[in-house]
């Protein structure tokens, strides 16, 4: 059964489709905020949660109108319905890269030391790992992977199997071709790996300023948010392999007059061929993620309104369980910006998430006239193998569906530094560029000075090991630690229920 007061699109319809069956609930966020940008929920009930590989599944999305909304909302469930599915369906081979690698040879194998693990991981070529098949972008050809970058869950894992990173949903992507699929799954590596360690409590602050009429639909888009009393930061973050990078953050004039305060601190990205488009998605990413937040984090009775008739007599009982193993760090961190009023707010994120310490043109940086998705995918993937890279693909989709589900691993591209403190070569360069106390070369290893695993090739063009200081880290991101984690739907609910501990 569908819970809808629009209409649901052709589109939308096929993605549900394409999954398994159950009750639907899709709805509007937007009215939590004051930006009014279509912001949709989705949330799946399957009828067999065992078929399904979840008891609920949930997606938001966002767009210029309802249908665009809606779109985007049920591709990210089915996005991460088929990873599950599609990643219990393949089978598992156990060895070590080492080992693999005089199986299948050395182009067969990704190298565990290029994706980038946690600093101080005992992760090496001979330790043993569970591993599936991933085929290269273009030629198609086989490529293990481990699967912890592969599993979106830890439940198909082998008992006892511990991931030598938190599993993430970075590089997934949904569409009605496999290549679309990636190419979505891509451009989210790209986004995290270039703006990682340049926004949130990194922030340059590097304004983008604007000299040239910009397309009517996309000032229109920031027209919206900045007439709803919203000024608005787009930033640059890089044009490393010619990819727009930017990203959106926005402060309210009047912060004291939010009625959830924590909508403030949404945020969108963007990575792509094109400014224009990079920067049409991050706007509507930030207007979309202020609703988000706002439903994700606000007080039942502000939040309950827009809620479907019987979607919160079932989403409640799953949140309680869930909030079970929310992590303690998240917790405690959110309970305290959860306390705060809208000015407190403004001001925590004043320095750096507000601050604007230099320009950069708009016109500047890169543009495109390609617009089919496949294609940017195509080309993007293009420009990465020319840098070295080796963009993979791990096809989810179920055979014969109209709609494709994928997930893209790319060896060498960065994620999760400042949370989970993943880093490879070119995020240690990027640290000793930016002469960062984060990073330390050649130093003495301790319980909070760890080093960046790496091959010996990598340490000979760093010129010597890279240590990551996690307790600078810790320190540097603070109190923006919400920014980088958060709890699941109306968890905080559960815990603001109860003292701190």
């Amino acid at each position: 059964m569908i819970h809808s007061d629009h209409p649901v699109p052709d589109i939308v319809q096929a993605y549900m489709d394409a999954m398994p069956p159950g009750d639907w609930f899709l709805f509007d966020m937007s009215p939590l905020d004051r930006t009014g940008v279509p912001a949709w929920k989705v949330a799946l009930f399957p009828h067999d949660p065992e078929a399904a590989g979840c008891e609920m599944q949930q997606g938001t999305g966002y767009g210029e109108t309802p249908d665009r909304a809606m779109i985007a909302a049920v591709a990210e469930c089915h996005e991460e319905v088929r990873a599950r599915l599609g990643f219990a369906n393949l089978r598992q081979i156990k060895g070590s890269y080492n080992q693999l690698v005089r199986e299948r040879g050395g182009e067969g194998v990704a190298d565990p030391l290029t994706l980038c693990l946690p600093a101080g991981s005992p992760v090496g070529h001979d330790t043993p790992l569970r591993w599936v098949e991933a085929r290269r972008w273009f030629s198609g050809e086989p490529v293990l992977v481990p699967v912890d970058v592969a599993a979106l869950t830890a439940d198909h894992l082998p008992a006892g199997y511990e991931p030598f990173t938190t599993l993430i949903t970075n590089g997934l992507g949904a569409g009605p071709s496999l290549k679309w699929a990636a190419s979505h799954g891509l451009f989210e590596c790209l986004q995290r790996d270039g703006n990682g360690l340049l926004f949130r409590a990194m922030d340059l602050g590097v304004h983008l300023t604007f000299d040239e009429a910009l397309p009517p639909e996309l000032q229109a888009a920031i027209d919206r948010v900045e007439g709803a009393g919203i000024e608005l930061f787009p930033k640059f973050a890089t044009d490393e392999f010619g990819f727009a990078n930017l990203y959106v953050v926005g402060a309210d004039r009047d912060p004291s007059s939010l009625p959830i305060p924590i909508a403030m601190t949404g945020g969108g990205e963007a990575s792509d061929l094109d400014r224009f488009a990079a920067l049409r998605k991050a706007v509507l990413e930030y207007a979309h993620a202020r609703a988000r937040k706002a439903f994700t984090f606000g007080p039942l009775e502000l939040i309950q309104p827009i809620m479907p008739p019987g979607y919160w007599e079932r989403v409640e009982p799953r949140t309680r369980r869930a909030a079970r193993h929310t992590e303690p760090r998240q917790i405690e961190a959110f309970r305290h910006w959860l306390e705060l009023d809208g000015v407190a707010l403004r001001e925590l994120l004043r320095d750096p998430v507000y601050s604007l310490r230099s320009d950069r043109s708009f016109d500047s940086m890169p543009a495109s006239l390609i617009t089919d998705p496949a294609e940017k995918g195509d080309e993007a993937a293009r420009r990465l193998v020319a840098a070295g890279f080796d963009p993979l693909i791990l096809d989810w989709s179920e055979p014969g569906a109209p709609m494709h589900a994928a997930r893209v691993v790319v060896p060498g591209l960065e994620v999760e530094t400042m949370s989970y403190y993943r880093i490879g070569e070119r995020n240690a360069q990027k640290l000793r560029d930016q002469d960062s106390p984060l990073i330390r070369w050649n130093a003495e290893e301790s319980a909070t000075l760890r080093p960046v695993r790496l091959s010996s090739v990598a340490y000979d063009r760093l010129g010597g090991v890279p240590y990551l200081d996690i307790a600078a880290v810790d320190a540097k991101v603070g109190g923006l630690y919400p920014l980088y984690r958060e709890p699941g739907a109306h968890e905080m609910l559960v815990h603001m229920e109860r003292e701190p501990a």
